[in-house]
């Protein structure tokens, strides 16, 4: 993915800042080598024509690394990017040497001087604008492969989160069968729901926090039939984080995991909360607990990979009793 130019999606602030940085360098170097040769207002101009030149030609002729075959080895693409930033140093210099004959009449050929200083602060600043285009493009790289190891780790969360959600419910239904067959066909109607549900998220990258929550909702409602009167859940969502995006079935399995982990071996009442407000979703229940040296299932590991793939973040944060586990998105 190349990066994107910032003269092309955001000109006028681009502008702004090449002629605020070309006035400020030609007015320090003015200063630097003395009013009588260089007039503070010249200089000034001189330095926003190759500020403008240099910082815009760098910008929008940026080195085409996605274009260059695949199989070359890094040495070469290192030795093609070196020789295409040197090439466009010397067209960009000349351009700029050339306006600055044709806007001011000073021709900084004629003095070997001027001309190597000139050529060593354009090469100065060409270094910098290329290192910071280098840095960009491998951040980028990283970003995109965090993204895509997140989306495989989203695909695999797909092939696991329906048949583990499923034979649960199964398992519900199967046990109040015998015991209450209309309770059972309650908690089939209420499977079907959660389903649907379901099978909505994973045909979105994206949906909102509200959503999530009905989700979970559907989740807890069909958990109520198993674990009957023992079950107490608090859905917390403040209205203002309702429609945040987030990506869809994040917080599903903390929540099977509560379930899980934490009431199934319990003996009694449960309480589950969930709460999301000033910009973090909190799942806290009174469960037998977590281990803070516990390792990390698949369906956590997904959960933390998603969030640090999309800037977010999973913290446990301690309680007196039970566990209690943080989501910023």
């Amino acid at each position: 993915m190349a990066r994107q130019s910032f003269i092309r999606t955001s000109p006028l602030r681009w502008a702004l800042q090449a002629i605020l940085l070309g006035a400020a360098v030609g007015l320090a170097l003015a200063l630097a080598f003395g009013t009588k040769n260089w007039h503070p207002l010249q200089s000034m101009l001189v330095g926003v024509i190759f500020s403008v030149v240099m910082w815009g030609g760098f910008d929008l002729l940026q080195t085409p690394f996605e274009r260059l075959p695949a199989h070359w080895p890094p040495a070469r693409v290192g030795l093609f990017a070196s020789l295409w930033l040197l090439l466009l140093y010397l067209v960009l210099l000349g351009i700029a040497v050339g306006l600055v004959w044709l806007c001011t009449g000073i021709n900084l050929v004629s003095s070997r001087l001027v001309l190597m200083l000139t050529g060593m602060a354009g090469l100065a600043a060409s270094g910098v604008i290329a290192t910071k285009e280098t840095v960009e493009h491998q951040v980028q790289i990283e970003r995109n492969l965090v993204k895509a190891e997140a989306r495989a780790s989203f695909l695999g969360l797909q092939a696991q989160l329906q048949p583990h959600t499923l034979f649960n419910a199964l398992n519900t239904i199967a046990a109040l069968i015998p015991e209450d067959p209309q309770r059972a066909e309650e908690a089939t109607e209420r499977l079907a729901q959660l389903l649907r549900r379901i099978l909505g998220a994973l045909e979105h990258p994206e949906w909102s926090l509200r959503e999530e929550f009905l989700l979970l909702e559907h989740l807890l409602r069909l958990e109520e039939l198993r674990f009957g009167d023992r079950l107490h859940f608090e859905l917390r969502l403040d209205p203002a984080m309702a429609e945040v995006s987030m990506q869809p079935l994040l917080l599903l399995p903390l929540v099977e995991n509560a379930l899980k982990h934490g009431f199934r071996p319990k003996v009694g009442p449960c309480h589950l909360k969930v709460e999301a407000k000033k910009g973090s979703i909190r799942i806290e229940d009174d469960g037998v607990g977590r281990s803070s040296q516990a390792p990390e299932g698949l369906g956590l590991r997904t959960v933390r990979e998603r969030l640090l793939a999309a800037g977010g973040s999973l913290h446990w944060p301690e309680v007196a009793t039970g566990c209690a586990v943080e989501v910023r998105l």
